[in-house]
């Protein structure tokens, strides 16, 4: 019955399966008190209660009442922003053309089978440069004020502007002109130029007002190129988990010549094809191994063993929320992975700039 679970010691991937494939969760009596703790710290607590509820008893270990706590103080937050984001929508009928949600904005409305168990950090907003303007002007009038470290100077160049914060709500938003900083390497791509994502927009439904969300394939795509900016270890299963019920909901009507295409030798192919051999090779969801094929052609980046080691990195560190190397090295060894130079000059920048831990070379190496 708990066969996902068995296969893996990890109950994340488990839920990861019940996710994708709707097989039965194992009862939360199999897990210790630190992996229920990790399951939490993870943003994932709300989506764990939801798949075990039928487990849970009343003579649980306070462990379990921490998972309910965690549902319920997201259900909270999580109204507070959508309510927000409708106020938001509502308040731009008429005054400039329909928004483009992001992120878990647009997922988490959508996709998801309860809103809440897409956690947010804030609310991804896309609109034309040239709207920018009307909507920061509507958010002011709002209440809402701009707030970072940063500098007005520095969101000059960057691809969204100043965050907005309202204090009253706790909800931030950012207003986004483009899906990455123009001088990033991955905005200069064809495939997330602004040509590219105005083709690829589709007219959709919040609450009964108009938006706009990317399609399926721009989706997974952006996704996962956003994902593999940065090795997230709190809140860096809520990506896969997008991509996993883009995945659902598309099924078979995938374009996938289309992906191919738009990611042909670029380190856009790099990200997409990491994200899915790791769902495909942890029997979370099942890709067409020519459709793999094709993907690990289309990249520059990894060989057996570099993709071998950048999916023990993901397991150890995401989904299992320990340190694999000194924690100073992880953001740069999963650099030196994804670098776009070549599997074998990649390899070569890893040894040079990272001594790895003997369990480190045990596990790459098995």
């Amino acid at each position: 019955m708990f066969q996902s679970f068995q296969k893996s010691a990890h109950p994340i991937l488990a839920l990861l399966r019940t996710v994708s494939k709707d097989q039965a969760f194992p009862p939360p009596s199999l897990l210790k008190d630190r992996q229920l703790r990790w399951i939490i710290e993870a943003g994932l607590g709300p989506f764990f209660w939801f798949a075990s509820q039928k487990h849970f008893q009343t003579g649980n270990p306070p462990s379990y009442r921490d998972v309910q706590a965690a549902d319920l103080t997201t259900r909270l937050i999580n109204e507070i922003q959508l309510e927000t984001l409708s106020e938001i929508l509502v308040r731009c009928e008429g005054r400039l053309p329909p928004i483009t949600l992001l992120k878990g904005s647009s997922t988490g409305s959508e996709l998801y089978p309860q809103p809440h168990l897409r956690v947010m950090r804030d609310l991804d907003l896309l609109v034309d440069p040239k709207e920018q303007p009307k909507l920061e002007s509507i958010l002011l009038e709002m209440g809402f004020r701009q707030r970072s470290t940063n500098s007005h100077e520095f969101y000059a160049t960057h691809h969204h502007s100043m965050p907005f914060y309202h204090k009253g709500r706790g909800v931030w938003v950012e207003v986004h002109r483009g899906l990455f900083p123009p001088s990033h390497k991955l905005a200069k791509l064809p495939v997330f130029s602004p040509r590219n994502i105005t083709a690829e927009l589709r007219p959709s439904w919040l609450k009964e007002v108009p938006v706009m969300r990317l399609s399926t394939e721009l989706q997974i795509v952006y996704t996962a190129s956003h994902w593999a900016l940065e090795l997230k270890r709190e809140g860096g299963l809520f990506a896969l988990l997008d991509i996993i019920y883009l995945l659902r909901r598309a099924q078979q009507n995938i374009r996938w010549d289309t992906i191919l295409n738009w990611i042909q030798d670029s380190v856009a192919g790099t990200h997409l094809y990491l994200v899915l051999s790791y769902l495909n090779k942890n029997n979370i969801i099942e890709l067409d191994g020519t459709i793999l094929a094709d993907l690990f052609v289309r990249q520059r980046s990894f060989g057996i063993l570099n993709l071998k080691i950048a999916h023990y990195l993901i397991t150890r560190y995401v989904v299992a929320g320990k340190i694999p190397v000194a924690a100073g090295k992880v953001a740069a060894l999963w650099e030196n992975l994804l670098l776009d130079q070549g599997a074998a000059r990649n390899l070569v920048s890893v040894s040079k700039n990272i001594f790895p831990s003997f369990g480190f070379r045990r596990a790459t190496l098995n």
